[in-house]
């Protein structure tokens, strides 16, 4: 039964080339689904490519195959490539991040051989790629199909869709063909688009003109937005002697970008990460090594910015007075629509002149594609949040909390939109894997407030821990890193607290509100659904990890959550340490976490001395105030060493052991008081915790040197002396103390 017969392997033959020769005729891309067994499918995808001779073929599959081929989750490596025909083994698992960029790459007229299970049975066939959903203690085999039903249901019904089955005749060809489309002529520059062409004059406008007038460019995949950006820069170089830096989430991104430059670029010298000529460079440089340097160059391009984080990105529109943005509207590497929502204030206050650009004409296929309509059916790409009056209204008094469905969830296909469109509009990296472990992660659970029908707010929740001794010992070890489990095994691996996968987590994967409604509390109201929930279940510990930014610790601690450790290295898309924040729900739960501030209060000072050397105070300020530090009581020496640094001239360098000391014990005493001010608390971790030097220190404070950096000092360790015991008398009844002595 497995065995290709003659006439079914002509008639696949016939079909796949009638199905290139009607695309080709209407620059469309077209697919053709083979589902079946392993053998009968490769086969049949072996008699097609046969008849194809000449083409340009890459496989994505686990098997050894004739031709080129990549393993199946490796997609991205295809980006700023061209095919004529992509055959994507999904019986070697479906990667959804992988299909969708490999999508990409197949130009107009070319073919689609998708390699798949009898799609009726596809959900319950086992899936490789299932083992990145399930975690410990569950089996891949355990994961759910509901994402695979989508898949098999977008498939049935895509326009352009040639579906073949083993065992069924082989159809006639579909006749949801659009329409050729008229011919759009190149405007030459290197160009494919007049909206090409646009870019390219409005980016070099950029370059030449005045300062802080930085420009956005959006577009949906394919249309040459990667591409221009490396004809603009190779003309730059070529004809203007223009330095330019490129930054992107990863350098894959920008393969396109480099491919066109060093096309363009007459004996120029090409290397990995940067092209010269002449001197004059196109570097990239990824984006938290750009924020932390003080490189600077001519011109400085962004692309895919949707998967940069805000925070970073209003960092490099401070740094840079010449600068475009580049990102995908709809796309697995982030989304442009939650790029606009977050960072269209910042370039509101900071560039006003600000301007938006728009590239709709695809470069590698006539607009609507089929397979273009297929993958955003499919993976979800053009998910969007409810419309904004529909959830105008919404407050905790209108709306619902729920806990979803998640098998009704994946047949409404209207509120699944909404509810990852809002997680795609409040997280930079939001993608199609994603929606695979929202569906079918056999530890997730799914939240929203529901306003009217409508979604308001949503979370995403992992129940984690609840391990065995000896597990719990390997992972302290470091000899076992189970899959998932994220807060347990930090808080074990990293923290040093060797006791925590004992306890069941509720990890608040993902929050979002709506941006309509925010600032009304439903973050908050959403949380304390979440954590009764997990109470219910009998849970220990609610928490989330995250990059930690002020705003978003002063959110969780508003929610009763304590940050009770911050990773050592910075993340390297978001350039942010990752935060980890607990609330009690059990009286387990409320000795870990008490512990937990302990062990961190401990471990700070010397953390912010050296591998946190550099974290902002701001988010340094945050753990301080909550740490369980051990009060210290100066000796009377001591106490009037302080007091001659805080209220005479005793200089810095004399009192720094005391001084020392007295910060560790005293600033979250101080803080959680309001006796600081923030300036204050500002001088006191970089200067006596960080040890930066004055220099630094001044310039993080915007203080014109060290005279003025050392006054505020002064006045803060006041601060903290006056938090601590009385004073002591002196032997005329009255109180001896410096500041009375005139050198104030």
């Amino acid at each position: 039964a497995n065995e290709l017969a003659p006439a079914t392997g002509s008639a696949l033959a016939a079909l796949a080339g009638s199905l290139k020769a009607r695309a080709t005729g209407s620059d469309h891309r077209s697919g053709l689904v083979l589902a079946g067994s392993r053998k009968w499918t490769l086969s049949a995808a072996g008699r097609v490519l046969r008849g194809l001779p000449g083409e340009r073929v890459v496989w994505l599959s686990q098997q050894e195959v004739t031709g080129r081929r990549l393993p199946t989750d490796s997609g991205e490596k295809l980006l700023g490539s061209e095919l004529d025909v992509l055959v994507y083994d999904a019986l070697d698992g479906f990667d959804p991040d992988s299909f969708g960029a490999a999508l990409g790459a197949l130009r107009g007229g070319g073919l689609l051989l998708l390699l798949t299970p009898i799609l009726e049975e596809w959900p319950e066939h086992p899936d490789p790629q299932a083992a990145r959903v399930a975690v410990h203690p569950f089996r891949a085999d355990q994961v759910t199909g509901r994402f695979l039903r989508r898949i098999a249901r977008a498939l049935a019904g895509a326009e352009g869709i040639a579906l073949v089955s083993e065992n069924d005749p082989v159809p006639a060809t579909p006749e949801r063909f659009v329409a050729p489309p008229s011919a759009v002529a190149h405007p030459g520059d290197g160009c494919r688009t007049p909206d090409q062409a646009h870019a390219l004059e409005a980016i070099l406008a950029v370059a030449a003109g005045r300062a802080r007038r930085p420009l956005v460019i959006l577009s949906d995949r394919g249309r040459g937005k990667s591409s221009v950006l490396g004809i603009a820069a190779a003309h730059l170089i070529a004809n203007e002697r223009r330095s330019i830096l490129v930054t992107a989430p990863r350098r894959s991104a920008v393969e396109p970008l480099f491919h066109h430059a060093g096309r363009l670029l007459a004996n120029a010298s090409i290397q990995t990460n940067r092209i010269s000529r002449g001197g004059v460079l196109l570097e990239f440089v990824p984006p938290d090594a750009l924020s932390r340097s003080r490189r600077r160059a001519d011109l400085l391009l962004v692309d895919e910015a949707a998967g940069i984080p805000a925070p970073l990105l209003e960092e490099l529109l401070r740094a840079h007075a010449r600068i475009v943005f580049a990102t995908t509207v709809h796309g697995y590497e982030g989304t442009g629509r939650g790029f606009e929502v977050r960072f269209r204030g910042a370039l509101d206050r900071l560039t006003p002149g600000w301007r938006e650009l728009r590239l709709e004409t695809p470069i590698r296929w006539a607009p609507k594609d089929p397979l273009e309509r297929l993958a955003a059916n499919a993976l979800l790409l053009t998910a969007a949040a409810a419309e904004e009056s529909r959830v105008a209204g919404a407050s905790k008094e209108t709306c619902r909390f729920r806990r979803l469905d998640r098998d009704a969830l994946a047949d409404d296909e209207d509120t699944l939109s909404q509810l990852f469109g809002l997680l795609v509009l409040a997280h930079y990296q939001t993608r199609p894997m994603d929606l695979r472990h929202l569906l079918d992660g056999p530890n997730v659970r799914a939240y929203a407030l529901v306003h009217g029908g409508q979604v308001a707010a949503t979370a995403l929740v992992a129940v984690e821990g609840g391990f065995e001794p000896d597990l719990v010992r390997a992972i302290f070890e470091g000899r076992r890193r189970p899959r998932g489990h994220l807060l347990p095994q930090t808080l074990c691996a990293h923290a040093g607290i060797q006791e925590a996968p004992t306890l069941r987590y509720a990890r608040v994967i993902r929050i979002a509100v709506h941006p309509a409604v925010r600032g009304r509390g439903l973050g908050r109201y959403l949380l304390e659904g979440v954590v009764e929930d997990a109470r219910s279940l009998g849970l220990d510990l609610a928490g989330s990890s995250f990059g930690a930014t002020g705003d978003l610790l002063a959110f969780w601690e508003h929610c009763g959550f304590r940050p009770v450790h911050l990773g050592t290295r910075r993340n390297a898309a978001s350039g942010a340490h990752a935060a980890v924040v607990l609330h009690a729900l059990s009286p387990a739960g409320d000795r870990l976490t008490e512990l937990a501030l302990a062990r961190f209060g401990d471990r700070l000072p010397a953390l912010l001395a050296e591998p946190l050397k550099d974290l902002e105070p701001e988010i340094a300020a945050h753990p301080l105030r909550h740490a369980k530090i051990d009060e210290w009581t100066p000796t009377a020496t001591e106490r009037r060493e302080l007091e001659t640094f805080a209220f005479a001239l005793r200089t810095y360098e004399a009192v720094l052991f005391p001084l020392g000391r007295l910060v560790v014990a005293r600033i979250g005493k101080a803080m959680r008081s309001g006796a600081l001010t923030d300036s204050h608390r500002d001088a006191l971790i970089c200067k006596v915790l960080q040890h930066r030097d004055w220099s630094e220190t001044s310039q993080l404070l915007g203080l014109s040197g060290r005279a003025r950096t050392v006054a505020l000092l002064r006045s803060a360790v006041a601060a903290l002396i006056d938090l601590g015991e009385p004073e002591e008398s002196a032997p005329n009844g009255e109180t001896a103390h410096p500041r009375d002595s005139g050198h104030h």
